[in-house]
């Protein structure tokens, strides 16, 4: 991992030269994180939302010749296509386990059977310990399990992450290919086999050798990404210092991240475009 106040920039001092590169690129990969990203986080998952004009914005960049989209997410296809419904672009749920291809086919991992047999035991015995905690929310995914704290007191998030870290590592110490992260007041038990690094470097990897990666989450599950996508890739943190980091650049919030899309967009327009809009104007 890399010290983010050390290594990694304000994505708005670079701005003109990664806009100059995503410009050049034959492609640009857009992979975005969902909740902290395109959306203000909220006191539970059910209240975010994404901020006003990003569908818009994604289904622009869709449209684009040369751009590919692709939401990267913990939550399901069939949530975050209900929360952000563009044609044309991939839905990445569950960090990977499903895909939804831009033709709108839809792909489940091999690896998704492990984790949908394993975690029905794990759910009963994580509710049996804390499920009716005063501010603990249990999300089941289906192929994922959630365990959200952000409304609790610290001395009830403190047990609700003791007691999920140990009904996991009972499991994985028997085997079982599941790994536990912590989010933003969540922490989450998943595959171990599938994340969003491998996931994002495959589809990369379906766009041809000339394909620039441009990947923009505010999550610890990003950083799997991070670290594992080409060097020249554009990876950018949202969230505030002090923060842990792989990524080359940052950004304060959603905010920001909307207002850096519009500018890609408007930088694979094209000058010729950006001229005729410059005269109408």
């Amino acid at each position: 991992m890399i010290d983010m106040p050390a290594t990694a920039r304000w994505l708005r001092e670079v701005e003109a030269d990664v806009l100059q590169r995503i410009a050049a690129a034959h492609c640009a990969f857009c992979f975005l994180d969902y909740d902290g990203t395109l959306s203000p986080l909220a006191p539970t998952p059910g209240q975010a939302r994404p901020l006003p004009g990003a569908a818009a914005v994604l289904a622009a960049l869709a449209e684009s010749p040369g751009i590919r989209v692709a939401l990267v997410t913990g939550r399901t296809v069939t949530e975050i296509r209900r929360l952000v419904d563009v044609p044309g672009i991939y839905y990445i749920g569950i960090h990977g386990l499903e895909i939804c291809l831009p033709d709108g086919s839809f792909e489940l991992s091999e690896h998704a059977a492990v984790v949908r047999a394993a975690l029905p035991p794990i759910k009963q015995q994580i509710e049996q310990a804390i499920g009716k905690r005063p501010g603990i929310l249990i999300e089941d995914k289906g192929l994922a399990l959630a365990c959200h704290y952000r409304l609790a007191s610290r001395a009830e998030a403190a047990r609700a992450r003791e007691t999920v870290a140990a009904v996991a590592s009972s499991y994985q110490w028997r085997g079982v290919q599941i790994a536990v992260t912590h989010g933003h007041e969540v922490i989450e038990i998943r595959s171990a086999l599938v994340h969003k690094g491998n996931t994002a470097c495959r589809l990369l990897g379906t766009q041809g050798p000339l394909a620039l990666a441009v990947y923009i989450g505010d999550d610890q599950t990003d950083e799997d990404a991070f670290e594992l996508l080409p060097p020249e890739s554009i990876t950018v943190r949202v969230g505030p210092t002090p923060l842990t980091t792989a990524a080359r650049y940052r950004v304060a919030d959603p905010g920001e991240v909307l207002r850096f899309l519009r500018a890609l967009l408007d930088c694979r327009r094209g000058p010729e475009l950006a001229a005729a809009q410059a005269f109408e104007g």
